[in-house]
């Protein structure tokens, strides 16, 4: 007889227990996106301006108005698993920070906070002589928040190589 009221009570419980416990935002990190310029082999030079063109990679049945990228340049070809709880490169991860950008994706939307990405970058500190002749990449981390269901969240990660040379 216990045992037939336990488990009248069980769903009870466990409703009770999942509707206090927060509900976990799911997160996947992906290649989506198409860096175009620069393309794979280019050469980075500290104080000398490179193109910079990158097409965001939500565009399967879903045109989010805007798309929230981070640009980076790492010493590694990157992984979903280099970034941190944030989906950045931790501090000392990387080796120089261009920036956030957000790209309109509706001409007709108003441009917001942060600017678009410029249409060159320009590495303004040399690295370490350490890395002269080296390869490195230039990482950009993309995010998706529209066009997913509620609690989910998509990260895209693509690179290209470079050559660094002082």
């Amino acid at each position: 007889m216990h045992f037939s009221k336990t488990l009248a009570v069980l769903p009870a419980i466990l409703a009770s227990y999942s509707l206090a416990s927060p509900l976990e935002k799911r997160v996947t990190v992906t290649h989506t996106g198409t860096i175009n310029s620069p393309v794979n082999g280019s050469s980075i030079t500290p104080g000398i301006p490179f193109d910079f063109h990158y097409t965001d990679g939500w565009g399967t049945g879903c045109y989010p108005g805007y798309t929230l990228i981070n640009i980076w340049l790492v010493d590694h070809e990157p992984t979903g698993s280099d970034l941190n709880s944030t989906y950045q490169f931790p501090d000392g991860d990387y080796l120089y920070y261009f920036g956030d950008f957000l790209i309109i994706n509706d001409e007709g939307l108003p441009p917001m906070s942060p600017p678009p990405p410029p249409s060159t970058f320009t590495l303004q500190e040399p690295l370490d002589p350490a890395y002269d002749d080296t390869e490195v990449y230039i990482a950009v981390v993309e995010e998706l928040t529209s066009c997913v269901p509620t609690s989910y969240t998509k990260y895209g990660l693509t690179s290209n190589d470079l050559q660094y040379s002082l």
